[in-house]
């Protein structure tokens, strides 16, 4: 979308479609009958930052060849699971499900019947980096805000650029993949994508095949990489990482970039043996403030296992994480 000079509202380009915000049963309602009779649906996801093993599932986006509708799973909850299955029936255009799948699988124990993915299409056509942005770009001649994609999609009110990125991304996977089916037909003979392109059937079979197989992981990949510094370590790991999927998923963006994995060793090895230490290897203000007493809790079992350590070893741990 793009804003009116004259009443500073937005306003539909070539590649966005009419939207409906969709936050109680009786729009979900409606919605269901058109996405069945449409016959073929887009689909494109947007999550909390947590990861696709642990995230929390943000907003939907679905589109026809003529509407788009933004789904809130957080205001709908329960009605989720019944709606996705009722989608399921009917072929969803994706753009890398490997990952979206999972989300479904994993949340709702919902995979479609059958899928279309823009993004293998696209590599089977022999584009490298066949993302949603760079096909968009050569194909359609769209430049799609990504730094979106990022942002924090768990707080409500959603912004107007949030509601305007949200709705294209899925609106703009049917003229997507009408451009790419036409270079198909053009490329079936080639030598060399021709072999590709007949290869996608059974590529996109085996793909919803591992979605449907999917098992979450049984532990974080943090708490298996300290399980030789000793109990107390796995404990803390696992309260830790706890502790910054349920942080993440409530939208607190502090706690994906400052609980980062390479955090997490840091003080494992070296646990702060003070509060203090602890306050000192947190650099943004407002996380700390906000979270500190809560990790505090963590270390403070077993701390004077560190104490002997001094201050200045906590300094130094510090001191070398900065300049890293």
């Amino acid at each position: 979308m793009v804003p009116d000079c004259h009443t500073g509202r937005m306003v539909l380009d070539h590649f966005d479609l009419p939207t409906t915000y969709v936050d109680t049963p009786e729009k979900l309602q409606e919605a269901l009958p058109l996405w069945h009779a449409a016959g073929v649906l887009s689909v494109d996801i947007e999550c909390s930052l947590t990861g696709m093993h642990h995230c929390l599932l943000a907003l939907l986006q679905v589109a026809t060849h003529d509407q788009a509708w933004l789904v809130d799973p957080l205001a709908l909850d329960s009605l989720m699971r019944p709606a996705l299955q009722a989608m399921a029936q009917v072929p969803w255009i994706v753009h890398d499900f490997s990952g979206d799948g999972i989300v479904f699988k994993r949340l709702y124990d919902v995979v479609p019947a059958s899928i279309f993915d823009t993004m293998l299409l696209s590599r089977a056509l022999g584009y490298p980096q066949p993302g949603l942005k760079t096909m968009a770009k050569l194909k359609l001649g769209l430049d799609i805000p990504k730094e979106e994609q990022d942002s924090n999609w768990m707080l409500r009110p959603l912004r107007d650029a949030q509601i305007s990125y949200a709705s294209r991304d899925a609106a703009l996977l049917l003229p997507l993949l009408r451009i790419l089916a036409d270079e198909a037909d053009a490329k079936r003979d080639h030598p060399e994508i021709g072999p590709r392109l007949a290869a996608l059937p059974k590529e996109m079979r085996h793909l919803l095949k591992r979605v449907r197989a999917y098992a979450p992981p049984k532990h974080d990949p943090v708490v298996d990489k300290v399980r030789h510094l000793g109990d107390l370590a796995v404990d803390r790991a696992k309260k830790l990482t706890a502790l910054r999927w349920a942080w993440g998923n409530e939208g607190d963006v502090g706690a994906v970039m400052e609980l980062g994995n390479r955090w997490l060793m840091a003080r494992l090895a070296h646990p702060p043996a003070t509060k203090e230490a602890l306050e000192r290897t947190i650099p943004n203000p407002r996380f700390r403030r906000k979270r500190l007493d809560v990790l505090w809790a963590v270390f403070q079992e077993g701390a004077h296992e560190t104490r002997d350590n001094g201050d200045a070893a906590d300094d130094l741990i510090w001191d070398n994480s900065r300049r890293s």
